[in-house]
């Protein structure tokens, strides 16, 4: 008796080896999406790390531009068209147990609000000052 392969093993065969090859293009477009996010986010904070390192006066607007200098036209170009908003909100004074050394904790909140073409990220940033006896 002469052994072959049948029509149902030869389909059951190709719907194994399609279902294989969809789940791994579906992992490699969530891994691309994922890095796309990663890389685009880290820009962002990049740019965020920028405004608060140059101690720009609070409540104002910087443009990356005047920050930082690249001798580079693309970049230049680039950061030309970033602005980030920042606005400081203090907060409630926090009350502290009567000691010899602090009289008061204030709490400022600053804002730093990103506007680019697509989308605006919003960062939030606390700052403690302590005054004392």
């Amino acid at each position: 008796m002469k052994q072959a392969i049948s029509l149902v093993e030869v389909l059951v065969s190709i719907m194994l080896i399609t279902t294989v090859i969809v789940s791994v293009l579906q992992m490699k477009d969530n891994n691309l999406f994922l890095l796309d996010k990663f890389s685009s986010s880290s820009l962002v904070n990049s740019y965020f790390t920028y405004a608060v390192e140059s101690g720009e006066k609070r409540n104002s607007t910087v443009y990356l531009s005047d920050k930082v200098d690249f001798k580079d036209d693309d970049i230049r170009r680039e950061l030309k068209n970033i602005k980030i908003l920042i606005k400081d909100q203090d907060l409630k004074d926090v009350s502290v147990p009567k000691n010899d050394y602090i009289k008061s904790v204030s709490v400022i909140e600053s804002s730093y609000k990103l506007e680019l073409k697509e989308k605006t990220m919003t960062q939030k940033f606390y700052t403690f000052k302590l005054e004392q006896n």
